[in-house]
């Protein structure tokens, strides 16, 4: 386990709040204590199993599938991805896929202009820069018609 991986666990359970302070805190009263030190997709399962139960996540998980920018800004839409997209990762296993999915969720208008982005392997922060622009530009455009 990396030294990076052993303190993700330290940290995020530094930050618990309420009940599941006191559960984590129960979790390791229980836990033996000569038991190796626990990994980040333990720790996230035995999390997600204890406040998010699997009908609610696999719920997440298709509302993921369907997500479409429709109306909402691409702001609004990368704010409602990022948020389900945790629920879905073993649709997202890579930053690429990640990348090719939030795309494919926005208006054909904006997806036209980011097939570049797509194929270069273009960061997913910077791929949601450049869809703020496409839309900024576009709408400016239809301001000046």
């Amino acid at each position: 386990m990396s030294i990076l991986e052993f303190h993700r666990v330290d940290f995020t359970t530094f930050q618990l709040e309420g009940s599941a302070r006191r559960w984590w805190k129960a979790y390791l009263l229980g836990k033996p204590e000569d038991s190796p030190h626990m990994t980040w997709d333990q720790f996230t399962h035995l999390f997600l199993d204890k406040y998010i139960p699997p009908s609610q996540r696999e719920e997440l998980r298709c509302q993921f599938e369907r997500l479409e920018q429709g109306q909402m800004s691409v702001t609004e839409y990368e704010a409602r991805f990022s948020e389900i997209s945790r629920h879905a990762l073993m649709i997202l296993p890579t930053e690429a896929e990640r990348v090719r999915r939030f795309v494919v969720g926005l208006h054909c208008s904006i997806q036209a202009s980011m097939a570049r982005e797509v194929e270069m392997g273009t960061p997913y922060q910077l791929v949601v820069e450049i869809a703020r622009r496409i839309e900024g530009y576009r709408q400016r455009c239809r301001e000046q018609m």
